[in-house]
């Protein structure tokens, strides 16, 4: 199994209560932010000529890009280890291309090196043949990958050595692509500050004798857990000092540096890639929902947090480490679970952001340290996203979507840097996600809720309730909002009076003619089912009341239409 191994750097764990204070201010969102890597194919390199085995990978990409696509990837990366060792052939080149555009993303095209296996005449023919020969004008070419594990290099000069004939060969047959590098295998500070140390012996992010810039985005990859990670160590981890947060800023000012030495202004302007990034590059090998890898619910709130640091931080994009992958618990990172083709946490997180974060990222502050908070806005929404990462702690919140001081008595109180002067108030349950679309007035339009207990356990996607909003004058939301489920067609269900004194009415509808059966069940916020009641659609509607025997609090109703395994779920809260 090829698996790329970040090490682990010890960092400072910040625990407690904070309050993040930061200053105003707009950072635009990538328009191809959000990327993939496309893990594993079946065969990379020539199998009856293999250069290292295995060329003959066995894997099942190909089965899962109607899933890549609906998750809203938008740029897909054709590289890493597997890649480097044995160059692809043309004919997988194109096939990979002619894959990702056909479901409408943009590939990454990486060129070998592998330690002079491979020279820079030969990535010079591999551009001429994929955009000159055969016409298909890919932008982005990554060049080699891992030098500082795979190569086992330690210098800037090494890597300088490769990357400059590599790159001015490449711009030679098609000076319009960009160059990406130098992959390193984690933020490796001493080889990175050697490569855009500005007219130093190692700089390549200037020009060559031909005018070209070497160098067009600079980029590494993360994995920062090796699977033994704590909660809490996750928790604090991407914002702790050392970490993702700090290196983006530093990484930052030296661009700039670059920038301003030579002149790198606009489209020409340096900027910041990471190719592959997952909590881990192995889970622990009885990692499951519960867990704390690539298969854990708060693993695909970690995901969602490190994409939102990227944003913060202006990275160009960043592609997930991978699609589909593993033949064991420990190697199985995908968002994709190899045997069952399940949707991970991962998944949904990475769906969650890709379909709604656009224009500028706005910046969230939380009270809470196991609660994150972001958001991006531009002229028509305000989009924002709450995690709730304690494991039993669930709470009234009030978010407020500008800089205001956040009112009322509320224990968790957020802001997000949106500049509407609007406040709402809700609940989160422990271990969920909640994905907030406000119009531009400041009134909620649609929410997503995806927790643990209800839909991940479930392995259902996140709910969507729509909300009707009067006119842009009266920004007020409907009394009765329409539920959506991902997959969900002609099959809707209310719930009133919501909340109740105990007895609530379940209206359901189906666009099918003729009876069919229905289960509905109630479930408390662990997750744990509390009540169970069976009914029949009469020609596509129904109407049924529960009076269920319960204590007050929040639940989770699900309605399953049996015939064809479909649910609707709704949030309901008894208060007697």
């Amino acid at each position: 199994m090829e698996k790329i191994k970040e090490m682990v750097k010890k960092s400072v764990l910040i625990f407690g209560l904070f309050f993040i204070v930061e200053n105003s201010y707009s950072q635009t969102i990538s328009n191809h932010f959000f990327g993939e890597n496309a893990w594993m194919p079946d065969t990379i390199g020539n199998a009856k000529a293999c250069q290292e085995p295995p060329c003959i990978l066995n894997g099942k990409l190909y089965e899962h890009w109607d899933d890549i696509k609906s998750s809203n990837a938008s740029v897909i990366r054709f590289g890493g280890i597997a890649a480097d060792r044995n160059m692809p052939t043309n004919y997988q080149y194109i096939r990979m291309i002619d894959s990702i555009r056909s479901n409408g993303m943009e590939p990454i095209i990486q060129v070998p090196f592998h330690m002079n296996r491979y020279s820079a005449q030969q990535a010079a023919d591999i551009v001429r043949y994929i955009n000159i020969t055969k016409g298909k004008k890919i932008k982005y070419w990554v060049i080699g990958n891992e030098p500082d594990l795979g190569y086992s290099y330690t210098k800037a000069a090494q890597i300088a050595a490769y990357f400059k004939p590599f790159a001015s060969a490449m711009k030679a047959v098609d000076p319009s692509i960009l160059t990406v590098g130098p992959e390193c295998a984690w933020f490796n500070q001493s080889i990175i500050n050697g490569l855009t140390n500005p007219n130093g012996p190692d700089d390549i992010t200037g020009k060559d004798a031909s005018g070209r810039y070497y160098l067009d985005i600079i980029s590494f990859h993360t994995y920062p857990f090796n699977g033994s990670q704590t909660r809490d160590q996750i928790i604090s981890k991407l914002t702790s000092t050392g970490s993702l947060q700090d290196n983006l800023v530093y990484l930052n000012s030296r661009i700039a540096a670059c920038n301003s030495t030579h002149g790198r202004t606009g489209a020409s302007a340096l900027k910041t890639a990471i190719t592959e990034a997952n909590i881990n590059w192995q889970n622990n090998s009885g990692d499951n929902l519960n867990g704390t890898g690539a298969n854990s619910f708060i693993g695909g709130q970690f995901i969602a947090e490190m994409m939102c640091v990227g944003m913060k931080n202006g990275v160009d994009f960043i592609n997930l480490w991978s699609v589909v992958e593993g033949n064991s618990t420990a190697l199985n990172i995908g968002y994709i679970d190899p045997t069952t083709s399940n949707k991970k946490p991962g998944y949904y997180h990475f769906k969650l952001l890709a379909e709604n974060f656009k224009g500028s990222f706005a910046n969230g502050t939380s009270n809470k340290s196991n609660v994150k908070s972001y958001g991006s806005k531009n002229g028509q929404q305000v989009s924002v996203l709450i995690m709730n990462q304690d494991l039993s702690s669930s709470y009234n919140y009030a978010l407020r979507l500008d800089n205001s001081t956040v009112s009322g008595s509320n224990s968790l109180k957020i802001n997000i840097d949106a500049g509407v002067a609007k406040q709402y108030d809700d609940v989160i349950p422990s271990q969920s996600t909640v994905l907030l679309i406000f119009n531009s007035n400041g009134a909620l339009i649609k929410k997503y809720e995806y927790s643990l207990t209800v839909q991940a356990i479930a392995n259902q996607p996140p709910t969507i309730t729509n909300y009707q909003v009067a006119s842009n004058n009266n920004p007020g939301t409907g009394e009765r909002p329409s539920q959506e489920f991902s997959g969900l067609d002609n099959f809707e269900v209310n719930v009133f009076p919501n909340p109740s004194a105990g007895k609530f009415v379940i209206e359901s509808s189906n666009a099918n003619n003729g009876e069919q059966e229905y289960e509905a069940k109630l479930f408390n916020i662990m997750g744990q089912e509390v009540y169970n009641r069976k009914s029949v659609f009469q020609n596509g509607k129904d109407e049924i009341e529960l009076d269920p025997d319960i204590a007050s609090g929040e639940y989770i109703l699900r309605v399953k239409e049996n015939r064809t395994d479909i649910y609707s779920v709704e949030k309901i809260v008894i208060q007697k």
